[in-house]
């Protein structure tokens, strides 16, 4: 390399991409396509020449576009949100990986190639490009919106299956055999991985935000932040997974620090030229000579890809129970193949075991896809019309009364108390095992660094240093352990309480302490299957001679003379992780929420007032129902509430009638307000007031990213049955809607206009406030 030869190759680079980007913009087309092919005039394919002479250099840095694209994915990452979405998430992504290597295979064939090479080109086809998806959608502002955290649901999924067929076709073609237990391995450790790295970094993420936050240095900040992701990055390379997962769980890390945001405001430059230079440096791969020898097969294969991609996505989707119209949005938006594609097919290449042609159309079906998909979303909506014009009634029937089955299935499961009551106990209960084995496993290679001498200060101390090693993680590891034993235990508890709670008699004494010995039997067996199971999983990792020894008389010592003292470290842990995890929460939520309702006023001032008002006893809508008045229709006010015989009902129900001298409560605007009251008649000059057993309550409240509501209709809320409070007015943009349908989805930013009990809207705020963990 001469001099300043990189210097050079990132001016002509950046030069390219800025140009290419410009005339892009211009002409309203996506400026990654620009990129790609500023690639290709540089590269050295087009015009044969050596414009850049750093090709590998420039290439590992595209690579850190990956990094901090899934560093931005991890700080928009929210756990509310991926565990609504991970069922549909995961079924869509099961379909299409099945259903890609079988595509994989067919074109093989059609080829003229190997099953094998059909399994690696079905590989490459069955991972979408985060590259192109998550840009496209910020671009759009439609990050937030259902449809895109569905894509980028099954977009994180999607990773953790590129490591599976990493490992899968590895194997294969080593042996010539699908070895499961290496899939199972990998799973399970990749399990390990992310609940280590997560629950250890949301401890010390949390006291380095902190400190960040106190600091007030941009450049620290930016030197922080980008450590962490290149730093995971290269943890998750040792464990033999992949960067851009260690760099997904740095930005998860961080995701509800209070510094979030300021971090993503930092990075952004850094993150959208590694991007550019990702782009490029797929153009430079662009070989035109060889995608001409091919392009029929491109053409066809990149055809059939999206439209399989976009059919298998939308129909597991479907079938989770997600709209059909979102579900062709989230397919469309992610029916591109991308970066993990091309390191499938080097895979190929490196072992022998593929065609030499596999890149040429990894590329070739990417480029083509990319163009595809961008057709796709130009003419969404059109084409989704055509499509839904093209469904047979009886399908469409079909549809309608699998989704309503859906939903009725959904309901009887969420009536089954023991199953919501025993799911936090069993979550916590994998989330401890996966911590267990962790542990182990670091301890495990901690020893095996110093017996293999990596410490030179430590030399002729190896064994000491080891008995500590596995003494402190008897130490540390036994909270943990009780932590198991009281999950199962309470999951135990449960079961016998919802068992003998309809037989009669059992608050007798003997009664009850035969059910505690019953109690003490089960929590045993299960008990002793728990540890086989863990025993055969890390025996691995397990320590022999005298560490084993030190390890084993502490654990038993811990339990038997300090089970209390255990008891009380296992409850300050969860109370501490617990504590760290809603208090970030609420401050961030606080923070967004106060920001969006200030902007509102500002911009969108809405004066909603309300009006105690006695029907007059000649009304003539006096012996009405409140649904047959038709008020909103006509004034655009709502009744929120009746007070009679000094007895207040809110949230009355729309088949209430109203009776002479009741005390109705109006909302609306002081026009609509007035409008109702002429419409409901002359307006009495007496005092009358409303019932003071229940303080009335009028409230806004902001729907933020992470809010249990956002994505779902009012109706599916459940805001009235279950909480006794209206949801008067929606404020969206400068948009305001006084008489919001059942049927209105809430979307992020709207601002609810709640009335009801003042008991019943501080328990909705505070329950809102309060994320599942």
């Amino acid at each position: 390399m001469e001099d300043g030869g990189l210097i050079r190759d990132f001016a002509i680079l950046i030069a390219t991409a800025g140009i290419a980007g410009f005339i892009f913009h211009l002409l309203r087309l996506p400026l990654l396509l620009g990129y790609i092919l500023s690639g290709l005039v540089i590269g050295p394919h087009l015009f044969f020449s050596q414009y850049i002479q750093n090709y590998d250099i420039l290439h590992q840095f595209g690579e850190l576009g990956v990094i901090f694209l899934m560093f931005y994915i991890g700080l928009e990452f929210n756990l509310d949100k991926l565990r609504r979405t991970l069922g549909p998430c995961l079924l869509a992504v099961i379909f299409q990986t099945v259903w890609m290597m079988f595509v994989g295979i067919l074109s093989a064939k059609f080829l003229g190639w190997s099953g094998l090479n059909g399994l690696f080109l079905g590989a490459l086809m069955a991972i979408s490009s985060t590259m192109m998806t998550i840009p496209i959608l910020k671009e759009q502002g439609a990050l937030n919106a259902h449809f895109a955290q569905l894509s980028v649901g099954i977009l994180i999924l999607e990773d953790f299956v590129a490591i599976l067929l990493l490992v899968v076709l590895s194997g294969i073609s080593m042996s010539g055999f699908f070895e499961w237990k290496a899939v199972e391995q990998v799973i399970f450790l990749v399990g390990v991985f992310v609940v280590m790295v997560f629950v250890i970094g949301r401890f010390f993420g949390a006291k380095i935000s902190t400190l960040l936050e106190k600091m007030s240095s941009p450049e620290l900040l930016v030197l922080v932040a980008v450590g962490l992701a290149l730093f995971l990055g290269e943890l998750a390379e040792k464990m033999h997974f992949s960067a851009e997962l260690g760099a997904f769980l740095a930005g998860s890390i961080l995701s509800q620090s209070v510094i979030a945001h300021k971090i993503e405001e930092a990075t952004e430059s850094l993150r959208s030229i590694f991007c550019a230079i990702f782009f490029v440096a797929i153009g430079m791969l662009i070989d035109p000579v060889r995608i001409s020898e091919h392009w029929c097969a491109i053409i066809f294969i990149s055809f059939l890809a999206t439209a399989a991609q976009v059919f298998v996505c939308w129909f597991g989707l479907y079938l989770s129970g997600e709209e059909p119209k979102t579900s062709f949005y989230a397919s469309i938006y992610k029916a591109q193949i991308g970066e993990f594609s091309f390191v499938i097919a080097a895979l190929g290449n490196s072992l022998g075991v593929t065609d030499p042609s596999l890149m040429t159309l990894a590329v070739g079906i990417s480029i083509c896809t990319i163009v595809f998909s961008s057709l796709l979303r130009k003419y969404i909506d059109p084409l989704y019309g055509i499509l839904q014009r093209m469904v047979p009634k009886a399908v469409s029937s079909m549809g309608n009364f699998y989704g309503n089955f859906l939903r009725l299935a959904k309901m009887k499961v969420e009536k089954m108390t023991l199953l919501q009551e025993a799911k936090g106990f069993i979550l916590h209960l994998i989330w401890y095992f996966l911590m267990l084995v962790g542990l182990m496993s670091l301890a495990s290679y901690v020893s095996y660094l110093v017996r293999s001498n990596t410490f030179s200060v430590l030399s002729g101390y190896e064994m000491p240093t080891i008995i500590g090693i596995w003494g402190l993680s008897a130490f540390i590891i036994m909270p943990i352990f009780v932590g198991v034993v009281k999950n199962i235990g309470s999951v135990i508890s449960l079961i016998l309480d919802k068992i003998f709670s309809s037989v009669d008699g059992i608050e007798h004494q003997d009664d009850s302490r035969s059910i505690r010995v019953i109690r003490h039997v089960i929590l045993s067996i299960v008990l002793l299957f728990f540890g086989i199971i863990f025993v055969s999983v890390s025996s691995n990792y397990l320590p022999t001679g005298y560490p084993l020894t030190v390890f084993a008389l502490l654990s038993i010592g811990q339990g038997i003379f300090g089970w209390r003292e255990l008891l009380k470290s296992n409850s300050r842990f969860e109370r501490m992780f617990r504590e760290t995890f809603i208090a970030e929460v609420h401050e961030k939520d606080d923070e967004y929420r106060n920001a969006v309702l200030q902007k509102a006023r500002e911009r969108y001032p809405w004066s909603v007032q309300i009006k105690n008002y006695r029907l007059p006893r000649n009304s003539i809508h006096v012996g009405k129902k409140i649904s047959g008045l038709q008020l909103r229709e006509s004034t655009k006010a709502t009744i929120v509430a009746v007070s009679r015989s000094g007895y207040t009902c809110y949230s009355p129900s729309p088949d209430a009638i109203l009776f002479p001298d009741d005390q109705l409560l109006l909302i609306g605007e002081a026009e609509q307000i007035e409008a109702a009251v002429k419409f409901l008649g002359t307006e009495s000059g007496e005092a009358v007031h409303l019932s003071g057993r229940v303080e009335f309550a009028i409230d806004n409240y902001c729907i933020t990213p992470t809010s249990e509501f956002l994505g779902k209709t009012i109706a599916a809320t459940g805001i009235r049955s279950r909480f006794g409070v209206n949801i008067a007015g929606i404020q969206r943009g400068g948009e305001k809607i006084t008489t919001p349908a059942a049927s209105m989805v809430l979307e992020k930013d709207d601002i609810l206009i709640l009335t009801g009990p003042k008991h019943a809207v501080e328990k909705l705020k505070e329950l809102e406030l309060t994320p599942a963990l």
